[in-house]
């Protein structure tokens, strides 16, 4: 995993410390995120670099627009909405057409929650950079379900792999570096809350209530 250290997130963002530590407090940015580990200097604090440019870039462009309070539950990791329809998901052109045909055959209803949604995406992410065919998106849609439907959270990381024949995909804490053996072809690795900001923030009438 690549890690950005406190003080050169600082630096980056031109955030100061206090923001840093009250958008924890109102978890905009999930603790999680906050990685202590040692260096020369004692301990320090780094955090999942892609993850937390793109939280803080996210947070920055809309707090004007937004209460603390509104924007943590636009940005917050757990589920935002009971359910949404099939037909709610037709505009969104995240989502591959041929996933979002198959969707209520392979899931076996009608109506999906904030995980579906988002690691439908990144299967549709996915499948358009390794170019997968339609029945290799519909198996691996049918082999990833059972453990899709464990997340409570979307603060996760999807992580698409190949051996032998075969499409794979393993979730893990986006705190969580995965290293395979020299035997799995890692295809693409993905971030279930990276996505689900982008659409809470695109689509937040739809899902943030």
């Amino acid at each position: 995993m690549n890690l950005i250290s406190k003080k050169d997130l600082l630096a980056i963002t031109g955030i100061s410390y206090g923001q840093l530590y009250r958008w924890k407090r109102e978890r905009l940015i999930p603790e999680e995120w906050f990685i202590k580990q040692s260096a020369y200097t004692g301990q320090e604090t780094f955090f999942p670099r892609e993850q937390i440019l793109s939280r803080i870039k996210s947070i920055l462009e809309l707090k004007d627009n937004y209460s603390l309070e509104e924007l943590s539950k636009i940005l917050s990791p757990e589920t935002s909405i009971a359910k949404i329809s099939i037909n709610d998901l037709q505009d969104m052109n995240e989502i591959d057409k041929g996933l979002l045909n198959i969707m209520p055959q392979v899931y076996g209803k009608d109506e999906y929650d904030f995980f579906d949604i988002a690691f439908i995406i990144a299967i549709s992410k996915a499948a358009k950079k390794i170019s997968l065919s339609d029945d290799q998106c519909e198996g691996l849609l049918r082999k990833s379900i059972s453990a899709a439907s464990r997340q409570k959270s979307t603060n996760v990381s999807c992580t698409f792999f190949y051996t032998g024949s075969e499409y794979h995909t393993v979730f893990s804490p986006n705190s969580a570096p995965i290293i395979f053996d020299d035997d799995i072809e890692v295809l693409e690795q993905l971030s279930i809350s990276e996505i689900a900001d982008t659409i809470k923030i695109k689509y937040k009438n739809r899902f943030v209530h």
